[in-house]
């Protein structure tokens, strides 16, 4: 009942359809552009116009609480909520308040379970140790979560880049239905990172399992080359690829209990000399998966690509 596709059809006729929970336009934009339509100025890796584009079955009604935009059904609910440029200039507080609008209107209207994240913020790799941007976000975040009673073992999978634009969204797909949340063996959990990795850690789980109608889904976190705490493969975009698929490999085998197959791709790659290398790679050991490819900053200064899966 939950689907992602990657297609040239225009944002807005994908919009009007009453089966399109969201949009997810690849242009280098952060802003609103109305219920339904996310724009979250990561731009397509290559030179196509290409939307992200969610669809469900059953009928998408749309709305506006606030600054938070949704789209939902009886199941499922997508919010979204933007940062200006100035406010993303104290992005610690900001992100805080757009979490906690988020937060409320997913408890006005009966969700309480979010199981996606997604934050795109500009500059996230600015600042110096403990004032760099991701690291203020994450601090943001976990206080919202803080606030609304969220405990580490239900943090949502999330995912968390920058773009080369102005502006910061956040947005998040939440449930009815208690989902299962599930970190991976072969890392240190991302809520429990050691201190150097900023005040705050990062507050999402590895990956989330979740069943709707009878349909069972698996949302793989953005995942790279990092084992332990340690990022490996520095400089190495082949090593940092293989680390990479070997985490989210092993999330299949133990963070999969419907056992959902791979069904797409979501592919952030740092430098654009490196997209051809990356797009070979994946398309020849993963030819049956669909897959975008985005340019964007990770949030560690020394990862080249992260890659975040749905399956179904």
């Amino acid at each position: 009942m939950l689907k992602q596709h990657f297609c040239s059809t225009p944002a807005k006729a994908l919009q009007s359809r009453e089966d399109v929970l969201a949009v997810m336009p690849l242009i280098n934009q952060c802003e609103p552009f109305g219920n339904g339509l996310i724009a979250t100025g990561l731009e397509e890796a290559g030179s196509e116009a290409v939307n992200e584009v969610w669809t469900v079955k059953g009928k998408v009604t749309r709305g506006q609480t606030g600054r938070c935009y949704w789209s939902e059904t009886d199941d499922v609910i997508c919010v979204a909520h933007w940062l200006t440029k100035d406010e993303c200039g104290d992005i610690e507080q900001h992100t805080k308040t757009a979490y906690g609008a988020i937060l409320g209107v997913l408890d006005e209207k009966g969700f309480a379970h979010p199981f996606r994240f997604w934050n795109y913020l500009p500059a996230i790799n600015a600042g110096d140790g403990d004032h760099e941007v991701y690291k203020k976000f994450c601090t943001g975040r976990l206080k919202a979560f803080e606030e609304a009673g969220i405990s580490p073992q239900a943090f949502p999978a999330a995912s968390a880049l920058g773009h080369h634009n102005d502006g910061a969204v956040f947005y998040v797909f939440a449930s009815r239905i208690k989902p299962r949340h599930y970190n991976n063996h072969h890392q240190v959990n991302a809520y429990e990172y050691p201190r150097q990795y900023g005040i705050s850690s990062p507050s999402f789980a590895r990956a989330t399992a979740l069943t709707l109608n009878d349909s069972h889904f698996l949302f793989i976190s953005g995942t790279a080359s990092i084992t332990g705490h340690q990022t490996l493969g520095e400089g190495d975009i082949e090593k940092q690829l293989t680390v990479t698929m070997g985490n989210i490999r092993h999330l299949l085998d133990t963070a999969n209990p419907e056992q959902c197959p791979l069904s797409a791709f979501k592919v952030y790659v740092r430098h654009e000399k490196d997209v051809a290398y990356i797009r070979d790679w994946l398309s020849s050991h993963y030819p049956d998966v669909e897959a975008v490819y985005t340019l964007a900053d990770i949030c560690r200064k020394d990862l080249l690509v992260e890659i975040e899966c749905f399956c179904a």
